[in-house]
């Protein structure tokens, strides 16, 4: 995906004005989820289940996830990032695309417990809205929707096998969503 450049410079600018030594951008998908750019720590890849990004995600209203010290949290005390790198603090703010879609995180993770105030908060939330801006512009939006519809098929045949119509439904609609964000693109190149 482009704009790496960009989202770096977020996620730099994110750890930068809250002082976190830790920050990333999260790309969630169905299975797992991967860092698209770190600053402090290389780049990585978690399982998706059990992850703080995939809590993140699916916060009612896409607000702030914010855990302050994931060893008194039983849902997190085993998280993928806890075991594998330490990390005690984590803060994050969906990437929600232009259709509504949270594809992943703005996060802020730190090896001691911490707590965050307000400002800091609107600040990461703000930081999100760049970085999702970033994603979901040409060409990241075509690489992401193309990227999300090889996905979405796949989920459909599951759900065809299964003979489960109600997700199948539901996948076909998200398939047509992201077809018609991809139409305009499809014509200028066959053209």
């Amino acid at each position: 995906m482009g704009g790496d450049a960009e989202l770096s410079r977020i996620v730099e600018q994110a750890a930068a004005e809250t002082g976190f030594p830790f920050a990333a951008v999260s790309i969630v998908d169905r299975s797992r989820l991967w860092l698209a750019v770190a600053y402090g720590f290389d780049p990585r890849e978690f399982s998706r289940p059990d992850s703080f990004c995939d809590a993140a995600i699916q916060v009612p209203g896409f607000a702030p996830l914010c855990v302050a010290d994931a060893w008194r949290e039983p849902r997190f005390k085993f998280a993928p990032a806890v075991i594998e790198m330490n990390v005690r603090a984590y803060y994050a703010a969906p990437l929600v695309t232009s259709d509504g879609f949270a594809l992943g995180t703005l996060c802020l993770l730190d090896q001691k417990p911490r707590k965050v105030d307000a400002a800091a908060l609107e600040r990461l939330v703000s930081l999100a809205g760049n970085a999702s801006a970033v994603i979901d512009r040409m060409p990241n939006a075509v690489a992401y929707a193309e990227y999300a519809i090889a996905e979405l098929c796949t989920r459909m045949r599951f759900a065809v096998a299964e003979q489960d119509d109600a997700t199948v439904a539901v996948l076909d609609e998200e398939l047509r969503l992201f077809e018609a964000k991809l139409a305009p693109h499809w014509h200028a190149a066959s053209s």
